[in-house]
């Protein structure tokens, strides 16, 4: 199901770009508030939790994904990342996470550093969960 058309790109590259890319949005589809009825009326079914295990082959999940903490896209922006907080999307059974508002804001140069010692900011073990099995039904229920 999809909710806002799409259109193929036919220039899209698995090997080497991601999997979003594959298609192109249509001219006047950027207000998400259009579509609120329908995201809201989204069920497990509809929802690809795991959208890169059929790309496991061509990129291997690496420790890095589990860094939980500031990134930077350019010296004058700075994001949470929280991979705590969509558990779900990495084939866990999604547990309820810290508030993002309890990761303290840091100076540039600090955020620059924490990363470059990302094996210290990632997730343990007990932080990233059980893995999801397919015979579940509970990880997947309303309630």
């Amino acid at each position: 199901m999809n909710i806002i058309p799409r259109i193929d790109d036919e220039d899209y590259d698995p090997t080497v770009s991601p999997l979003v890319s594959q298609w192109i949005p249509p001219r006047g589809f950027s207000n998400p508030g259009h579509y609120r009825a329908a995201i809201d009326s989204l069920n497990h079914s509809h929802v690809t939790w795991r959208s890169y295990e059929r790309r496991r082959h061509i990129m291997p999940f690496q420790d890095i994904c589990w860094y939980s903490g500031w990134i930077m896209a350019d010296s004058n922006r700075m994001v949470r990342h929280l991979p705590e907080r969509v558990l779900r999307q990495y084939g866990n059974v999604q547990t309820i996470p810290r508030p993002p508002t309890d990761i303290e804001l840091l100076a540039a140069d600090d955020v620059a550093q924490a990363f470059t010692e990302f094996a210290l900011h990632v997730l343990s073990h007990q932080q990233t969960g059980h893995p999801v099995l397919d015979n579940q039904s509970w990880t997947h229920t309303r309630g």
